[in-house]
């Protein structure tokens, strides 16, 4: 049974001739044989299809373009009854839809057939045909199975079980959503920019169109002139040609989107109905004079909506819980003349079709759906009998979806037999759903309510779980694997701006099918290979993807691609080797990612330890050829360099790659001075070259001055040669690096020292910081840095008690309360008893202004800080402002003269590769003391071993040391008492005898390869004694 009502002049209605003659208030709709329910209803301008329950398509109304699909009697230009369309009759149909004058219907495999007006190309059939009277296959989607097609007047669009969105026909408007500038199109096209969207329905209007997603977000695009596709205020144009998700309707849960002519209505999960478009008609339901852009709530409906259905001008919506339909809006206003019996059609424009219909005309009807038209209504009902849906249906569960896995289907796969028909159809459904980005991710989305505003659109630990499941039928991870590599890589939406499309990527590690060890390498090659390839556009949205990821899955993502480079590693010297840096690449990405999201990921667990040691030699010297011919070589031909990755690098390598670079340059200008030299010898020139070297002989009475006097004499190039210290008036031997050793530990001993005056020390335990006020000369703090400079190039650990800040801003990282707190706790912790205080008397219990105290000044940290209290809105301000002042403003001038310094020396790119508290650790070492290592990595010479008396009692003697003692024994053996970054495996200690030594001796040291000469001592007291005499006299570099 159905009901309907309208203006069926051309008979549309289907109810006979004599009900054409005028408006048609609500009543019996037509029936066909058997007396079925009307399954649905699609309403062109004037012709109506219906489809029954069996299949059967039946049309009525006008076919003066072949709209009906049938051939008419003689003289007849319309059908005033429904009649079947004898070309579908071998079909089962399941869905139809109609344009302005043309028709779609789709069958229950998925394919689709169309009639009617063709011109604009709308019937898709490969050409502008005038029309077509008879249905025929669009053999363009014939490869497909279709769930929905939309019409709008002179365009059509299908849903592909796939997920995918093709369109076809008139785009002058844009709305094929194909872009600018693409004309008409007779065949369908695929709509790329909703490529791995998992879209719900598909939705057309008189020159607009609409997607919605599974996840509830609408895309709209075509024609805007009315606002009908709800964008908001500020996006006023009139066409739109690629989907552009509206924002008004993100958070609202839309369920079901109609469209009319120039106007919109979508229904939300909760029952509300939200309209938006041309209103000249009353079609949007707004009672207000004034219409506001951009969707609004039809507020006077009382009570939840069920189904909605827009006509060309008027809005239909069914109440389910009060069983009433209302209407508003009204038919087309256009007043004819005289009208006569030839146009006929022309003289029923001027009606209000909401009139036809009263609340409460339905009352007691079980209704099913609704169907609206340009003219006429259709309602299908319920039989009696059928108590499951007394309520109605809403109109999303009446569309067919895309593929996806749910637990019905994972069951029925798990037991499947192996070879049977059941068998042959799992194969095929698990190839629809892992070739499609969209049918994946349609398979693990959030609920709606779960899903947060920037957040991850689908359940990673559902499709962890699932995956995992799968992976136990070798069957199912071979069909899965085949399909990811062979459709859904190569399909991935490389260029989509919707984050919901990019979901897929999130998804694909979570396959836990992929990590069988033959999978793993050319799965995760063609992911990086596809991420790569993304517009810059879609790589910035799949990046911030990454940011919301938890821990767990960001790192998942992370070990993916770290554990196939590991797998290239072997073919790092061979061509193959540029296969790795799309990894790498990917990486980077991720890197950049996990920073942004202020680091969910420690750095280590970037880190790839497997490249260090032999690979770093090789790889310094690569990146320095490339650097040095970037611009003459093409990008494809540079093999792999882990040196523009330094993220992957951990501390130990990352020191190992300085160290190398340093070498190399000094090496360099060694072998270079050779080549010179051979070259004259060959020319017979008498030239020398410049020193391979950098001499400094220096006095040590007056070691300091006398230094910064020469380095304030010596040219830039000379500082990247390898130091060679002397000091004057003593022995010149072969210095293997102690005298370059002391020479550091001297003169910055005394540089740093208070009384010299140019660091200044908040109190003894504190670091030191630079004065605001400086007591010696500008250039001094220059030539500091190029001090520190050389220490660090030459590969010298040398204390300085720089805070972690220098470190930071060296690196240009900004300093911290944190680091306030290291330089001066007092003022450090008062700061944070400022930040955590929470009471409201701030202002009259702290008494706090924006003016303070620091190196003995009292400074305004704001123009007329002295009466500006501090209160709880502008306290981080006030911190803030305060850390500025301390470690930037106050110190700018003599700041950036030892930075200019020490970048004299240093490779400032060099440097980036380290994190601050990494640097600092390079620099001046840590005090990460192991004294048991000490004793185990200790290697013996001559007579010594471990068991021999004297290295017995020298260990426990060492043992029972103060820890000062043995920082200080440290000292008198190696020249430092600090531990270099690469820990106490690098400080082994040498036990050597000297023959002419007596117990009367105390232990020597030669610092530049850590052998102490012990002699053999009698007893542990002497042992003790002669000992600690040689650690209180550990300076001079005499004892070698």
């Amino acid at each position: 049974m159905s009901y309907c009502w309208g203006a069926g002049s051309c008979g549309q209605l289907g109810l006979g001739e004599a009900a054409a003659g005028g408006p048609v208030r609500c009543r019996r709709g037509p029936e066909v044989g058997g007396g079925w329910t009307l399954l649905e209803a699609a309403c062109g301008e004037r012709h109506t299809l219906l489809l029954w329950p069996d299949g059967t398509v039946c049309s009525c109304g006008a076919n003066a373009r072949g709209q009906l699909g049938r051939k008419l009697r003689p003289g007849q230009w319309g059908g005033y009854t429904p009649e079947q369309i004898q070309a579908l009759e071998a079909q089962i149909i399941v869905h139809v839809s109609c344009g302005k004058e043309h028709s779609l219907a789709v069958c229950n495999r998925g394919k689709v057939f169309s009639w009617g007006a063709g011109s604009e190309g709308q019937l898709g059939t490969g050409e502008f045909k005038e029309q077509s009277l008879i249905p025929k296959k669009i053999d363009g989607l014939s490869a497909l199975r279709i769930i929905q097609v939309t019409c709008g007047h002179f365009h059509s669009v299908a849903l592909a079980q796939d997920g995918r969105v093709f369109s076809w026909g008139q785009n002058t408007h844009g709305q094929l959503g194909l872009g600018q500038e693409i004309p008409s199109q007779p065949s369908p096209q695929h709509v790329t920019s909703l490529s791995g969207i998992p879209v719900a329905q598909v939705a057309a209007g008189g020159g607009h169109t609409f997607a919605l997603s599974l996840s509830g977000v609408v895309y709209g695009w075509g024609r805007n002139n009315a606002r009908q596709l709800g964008l908001n205020h500020a996006n006023t144009r009139e066409q739109v040609f690629k989907p552009y998700a509206v924002a008004a309707l993100k958070t609202i849960g839309v369920v079901y989107i109609s469209c009319g002519d120039e106007h919109t209505a979508v229904l939300t999960q909760d029952g509300s109905v939200f309209t938006f478009g041309d209103d000249s008609a009353g079609q949007l339901g707004h009672r207000s004079s004034t219409q506001m852009p951009g969707p609004e709530k039809v507020e006077w409906i009382d009570g939840p909506v069920s189904h909605l259905a827009c006509g060309s001008y008027h809005t239909l919506v069914y109440m389910s819980t009060s069983g009433q339909v209302i209407s508003f809006g009204r038919g087309p206003q256009r007043h004819i003349e005289n009208g006569t019996a030839s146009n006929r059609g022309e003289q029923t424009q001027n009606f209000d079709i909401s009139s036809l219909v009263s609340a409460n005309d339905l009352s007691g009807v079980q209704v099913k759906m609704i169907f609206a038209g340009t003219y006429v209504n259709f309602v299908s009902t319920l039989p009696s009998q059928d108590l499951e849906h007394a309520r109605g249906i809403s109109p999303a569960d009446t569309l067919q979806k895309i593929s996806r896995l749910d637990r019905t289907l994972i069951d029925k796969w798990m037991a499947v037999t192996v070879g049977t028909d059941e068998f042959q159809e799992a194969k095929r459904e698990i190839a629809v759903i892992f070739s499609s980005p969209a049918c994946l991710s349609a398979s693990f989305l959030k609920p709606s309510s779960a899903l947060e505003a920037n957040g991850v659109g689908v359940d990673l630990q559902k499709a962890r779980d699932v995956f995992d499941e799968l992976t136990k039928k070798e069957w199912i991870v071979n069909q899965i694997n085949y399909y990811l590599l062979a459709e859904l890589i190569p399909g991935l939406p490389l260029r989509s701006p919707h984050r919901e499309a990019l979901s897929i990527f999130l998804l694909l590690p979570e396959c836990s099918v992929i990590y069988k060890e033959q999978n793993l390498e050319p799965f995760v090659m063609q992911l990086a290979q596809a991420i790569n390839s993304m517009s810059d556009r879609s790589s910035n949205i799949l990046e911030k993807c990454w940011t919301s990821l938890s821990a767990s899955f960001l790192d998942n993502v992370v070990q993916m691609f770290k554990k196939v480079v590991v797998s290239q590693l072997p073919f790092y010297a061979s061509p193959r080797s540029r296969d790795t840096k799309p990894l790498l690449e990917v990486l980077e990405k991720l890197y950049r990612a996990n920073r942004k999201a202020n680091y969910t990921l420690q750095l280590s667990n970037f880190y790839i330890d497997e490249i260090s040691g032999t690979f770093i030699p090789t790889d310094v010297a690569r990146w320095r050829s490339w650097q040095a011919t970037t611009n003459s070589c093409h990008e494809d031909d540079v093999p792999v360099i882990f040196c523009r990755f330094p993220f992957i690098f951990n501390l130990v390598s990352k020191t190992q790659v300085f160290h190398f670079d340093s070498f190399f340059m000094q090496e360099g200008a060694k072998v270079e001075a050779q080549l010179i030299l051979k070259q004259n010898e060959l020319l017979r020139k008498s030239e020398l070259p410049e020193l391979p070297v950098f001499p400094l002989q220096v006095k040590r009475s007056n070691l300091v001055e006398d230094t910064l006097r020469k380095l304030s004499l010596v040219e830039d190039s000379v500082l990247k040669k390898q130091l060679l210290v002397q000091f004057e008036g003593e022995l010149r031997g072969l210095d293997a690096g102690g005298v370059t050793l002391e020479f550091f530990l001297y003169v910055f001993e005394e540089m740093v020292n208070p009384q010299y005056g140019m660091f200044v020390y908040c109190d003894p335990a504190s670091p030191m910081w630079f004065p605001t006020s400086p007591s010696v000369e500008k250039k001094k703090y220059f030539l500091f840095g190029i001090l520190c400079g050389l220490s660090l190039f030459n590969r010298i650990i040398a204390f300085i008690p720089f805070p972690l800040a220098i470190f930071k801003k060296l690196l240009d990282k900004k300093p911290s309360l944190e680091d306030l707190k290291e330089l001066s706790p007092v003022v450090g912790k008062s700061l944070q008893a400022v930040l955590d205080y929470e009471y409201d008397d701030i202002e009259e219990n702290l008494q706090i202004h924006y003016c303070v105290s620091w190196d003995n000044k009292e400074v305004d940290l704001i123009p007329d800080g002295s009466s500006i209290a501090v209160n709880n809105k502008n306290k981080k301000d006030f911190v803030n402002k305060y850390v500025d002042y301390v470690f930037n403003k106050s110190v700018e001038v003599v700041y950036e003269e030892f930075k200019r310094g020490f970048y004299k020396v240093l490779d400032r790119e060099i440097l980036r590769f380290f994190q601050p508290q990494e640097l600092m650790e390079v620099a001046i070492g840590n005090a990460n003391y192991d004294w048991n290592k000490f004793e185990k990595n200790a290697v013996y010479w001559g007579m010594y071993t471990p068991s021999h008396p004297t290295i017995k009692m020298f260990w426990k003697v060492f043992h029972e040391l103060t820890v000062a003692q043995k920082k200080g024994f440290l000292l008198f053996l190696t020249g430092s008492d600090r531990i270099p970054v690469m820990g106490m495996d690098c400080i082994k200690i040498k036990f050597n005898q000297h023959m002419t030594m007596s117990e009367d001796h105390i232990p020597e040291a030669q610092t530049c390869y850590h052998i102490l000469i012990l002699p053999q001592y009698s007893t542990i007291e002497k042992l003790r004694e002669k000992l600690l005499l040689a650690i209180d006299n550990n300076r001079g570099f005499g004892k070698n």
